[in-house]
């Protein structure tokens, strides 16, 4: 009963400070396009593009539909809204912290399970993943879930099936899992022995049947959307291999060093080639997704999913993982051998696309969070009285005063600070036109303005069936093709074409627009968003 009290108020706390002032960030891009599509398929069953019930949404250039499904409840019962689309990866934290208790549980008992999931309900990097529509992060739910069920399925082999729900849906919720699982499923299979004599046996065949099955399906439709649906069409654009900037680089550097190397142009070649270069790239940027600072110091440094400003874990933290390896290596080496492997193999994916980033790297959370609830439990069991309280007091002081900083950082500072990557002028701007909608006989909003375009049927609840028509057949205002919604019109005129464009227009006109725009010689004024950066270029002009 103690155990259960203790958990529940983890998990109260765990859900408060992922609520806490979620509305007032405004929808970034990406949450854009997803509860959009979410209330399009809701509404039609088909998304914005009018394609019937897809598996990978062409929207978010090529993103797999798991997360935009299983928003459908939230979507009916919030709207396109923040809520509708921030619920999902919300309760993803409050699961990752009852996951992240039963691993515990298992692997190092009772009490650094309550530890790891305390230390997860205040995670800089999980807080910070679950107050945004993250496919990434019901991603790591689901991920997580499954490495449980398999640990639990020597026990009852019926587990299996819920691994293969679990990992089947994480490949179609996040593209990095498809690499991921796979790199991770003998090393778990490695580590439960005698799994694979349980599922030999003839018992619970129907459960092994259909987990199986389903795992077979999942496996086979993520292949399918991979070489046919564009499903990578994101990684395709971003990894190393398609850095242009990279490849440039690489051939210059090749080229460079061939010539100076005194070996001769004979035996050059062997040392100095594109595939040892991109050896050297790939080293390189896994390493970083490893490193002190990315995990400790600063974090990605991506405001969307590092709002608290520091390391994805607690500077303390560092310690506590170090003491939690030592302790775990004097317990048992196959779980050391475990968990080191799980934390190498989680960076793999994100190797390939340069630089660290908390939304591919998340896989590592779970094993380190371990490693610092064994850490912390360690200090715990220390025999000295003495010892142990002023190594305790020491951790939680300094646990305490980050946390205090993150606070601040994640509720008050960053959403004005980084309000831009937020999408903050888009919402600004549809407020704007909404504001004005019966003033003015023209209101136009200017593409350059980041994601309006998307915004403003989601802000305005705009009938699917109309966006679907506008997508498909933009309405021609003169040489242009514009997205019109009432006398709303979302325009891409080239900003040099503006002045002529608005002045040939009889009628009064509201242009909203980016203030970066050369507009030319047409009165003009500029708005500030509340961090005093500026926001929105506004043109009026009367009848």
């Amino acid at each position: 009963m103690k155990t259960k009290i203790i958990l529940g108020l983890i998990l109260f706390l765990g859900l408060f400070l992922r609520v806490l002032f979620i509305t007032k960030l405004p929808l970034y891009g990406d949450e854009l396009t997803m509860v959009y599509d979410t209330y399009s398929v809701l509404k039609t069953g088909h998304d914005q593009l009018g394609n019937f019930l897809p598996i990978t949404f062409k929207m978010g250039a090529g993103r797999p539909g798991g997360y935009i499904y299983f928003s459908l409840p939230f979507v009916a019962l919030f709207g396109p809204t923040a809520l509708g689309v921030r619920s999902l990866s919300i309760l993803s934290g409050v699961g990752l912290i009852i996951v992240i208790y039963f691993l515990g549980r298992k692997m190092f008992g009772e009490k650094v399970g309550l530890i790891a999931a305390f230390i997860t309900a205040i995670s800089p990097w999980d807080l910070s993943l679950s107050r945004g529509g993250f496919e990434a992060h019901f991603a790591l739910f689901l991920a997580a879930l499954g490495v449980l069920f398999l640990l639990k399925a020597r026990e009852n082999i019926r587990y299996l099936l819920g691994v293969a729900i679990a990992w089947g849906l994480a490949i179609h919720t996040y593209p990095t899992y498809k690499l991921t699982l796979f790199l991770i499923f003998p090393i778990l299979i490695w580590f439960e022995k005698g799994l694979i004599k349980k599922f030999a046996d003839k018992k619970d065949w129907w459960f092994k049947g259909a987990a199986l099955a389903i795992g077979g399906v999942a496996i086979i439709l993520s292949a399918e959307q991979t070489l046919f649906g564009n499903s990578e069409q994101r990684f395709s654009n971003i990894n190393i291999f398609a850095d242009h900037n990279i490849q440039q680089q690489i051939i210059q550097k090749v080229d460079f060093e061939r010539s100076i190397d005194l070996v001769g142009p004979e035996f050059s070649s062997f040392f100095h080639n594109r595939p040892v270069e991109y050896l050297v790239y790939l080293k390189n940027a896994y390493l970083n997704n490893l490193s002190f600072n990315f995990l400790f110091i600063s974090g990605d440094g991506d405001p969307l999913h590092n709002m608290t400003g520091i390391g994805e874990f607690y500077l303390v933290e560092s310690v506590l993982i170090f003491i939690g390896l030592i302790a775990l290596w004097g317990e048992s080496k196959r779980k050391f051998k475990f968990i080191v492997l799980w934390v190498l193999i989680a960076p793999v994916a994100a190797a390939l696309l340069i630089t660290p980033h908390a939304l591919r790297d998340s896989f590592m959370l779970p094993p380190l969070i371990l490693l610092s609830g064994l850490g912390l439990s360690s200090i715990i069991k220390v025999n000295k009285k003495k010892v142990r309280l002023a190594s305790l007091g020491i951790v939680g002081a300094t646990f305490l005063i980050q946390f205090v900083f993150v606070l601040d950082r994640l509720y008050f500072l960053s959403p004005v600070e980084f309000g831009d990557f937020w999408s903050y002028p888009a919402e600004a701007a549809v407020k704007m036109a909404d504001t004005n909608y019966g003033k003015y006989d023209y209101i136009f909003l200017s593409d350059k303005i980041d994601n309006v375009q998307y915004a403003y049927p989601v802000y305005n609840k705009i009938d699917p069936n109309i966006v679907i028509t506008e997508n498909k057949s933009p309405y021609s205002f003169g040489e242009y093709k514009f997205k019109k919604y009432g006398n709303v019109y979302i325009t891409d005129v080239p900003d040099t074409r503006v002045s002529d464009f608005i002045n040939n227009i009889k009628g009064s006109v509201l242009y909203i627009g980016n203030p970066m725009e050369k507009v030319g010689e047409i009165d003009q004024q500029v708005v500030n968003s509340p961090s005093g950066l500026k926001m929105l270029l506004v043109i009026n002009k009367k009848s």
